[in-house]
């Protein structure tokens, strides 16, 4: 028996041994060991000794970012992008990112977003939000992957320094060669009073070789409001 199923039969049996315990205990605590396997994989899925990287999207044939199952590939990945965002009225700034995965099924991110809210730069409030996250590719197919993250924020605006936490999911398709579609939602509890932000985006890909093409759309909500369209580009390597 594997040690993570004995962890779970030991919690379960001493969780209904408990004296007056009802069935909606019970139900609570499958539910809870569902959501488990739901968030990090349930038994017989391909763990990350059998998912390794591509050169690059489309390097031999429909495959993204993983290699079909079985097939040898890249043990590491990294990917790095620049987007500039714009309402066309008083929202200008850009966007850096860098994702680098030490394994398949895990991926560090660090992205810093700078907005300039206003007509005139020189006058305009300036918004700086950096996050870092420890995000977790829990679907690896060979054309389409689902993420979710867990991280930590820095923002940033006139003499207002706050951190806080965040919390994303997201998914890649490649549909066709060479497109791809991605998008993404994630949202930042700052730890000081005041709003939260929602930040969702999604980007069609135009890959060529090693390289791509981004363009796309973007929605900052509460604690800034704001829709602007995203375009851009970025390696991996």
């Amino acid at each position: 028996m594997k040690i993570k199923n004995l962890i779970y039969l030991t919690l379960l049996v001493c969780f209904v041994s408990m004296p007056k315990v009802s069935h909606g205990q019970i139900d609570i605590v499958f539910d809870l060991l569902y959501e488990i396997n739901f968030l990090f994989g349930f038994e017989g899925e391909p763990r990350a000794r059998d998912t390794e990287f591509t050169e690059y999207p489309y390097d031999l044939y429909d495959d993204g970012r993983y290699r079909p199952l079985g097939e040898e590939g890249r043990r590491i990945n990294t990917k790095a992008q620049i987007l500039f965002q714009s309402n066309e009225r008083n929202i200008l700034g850009g966007f850096g990112q860098i994702q680098f995965s030490p394994i398949s099924t895990i991926t560090l991110d660090l992205n810093h977003r700078q907005i300039f809210d206003g007509n005139n730069i020189r006058e305009s409030n300036k918004i700086a939000i950096s996050n870092f996250t420890f995000q977790y590719n829990r679907i690896r197919n060979q054309r389409f992957n689902l993420w979710w993250d867990l991280g930590l924020t820095r923002y940033e605006e006139l003499d207002i320094s706050d951190w806080g936490i965040s919390g994303g999911l997201g998914f890649s398709w490649f549909f066709k060669e060479p497109f791809s579609l991605h998008t993404g939602y994630r949202y930042h509890e700052f730890l000081d009073q005041g709003d939260g932000l929602s930040v969702f985006d999604i980007k069609l890909q135009l890959h060529i070789e090693k390289y791509f093409i981004s363009g796309g759309y973007q929605n900052l909500g509460d604690r800034i409001s704001a829709n602007t369209w995203l375009m851009g580009g970025g390696v991996y390597f």
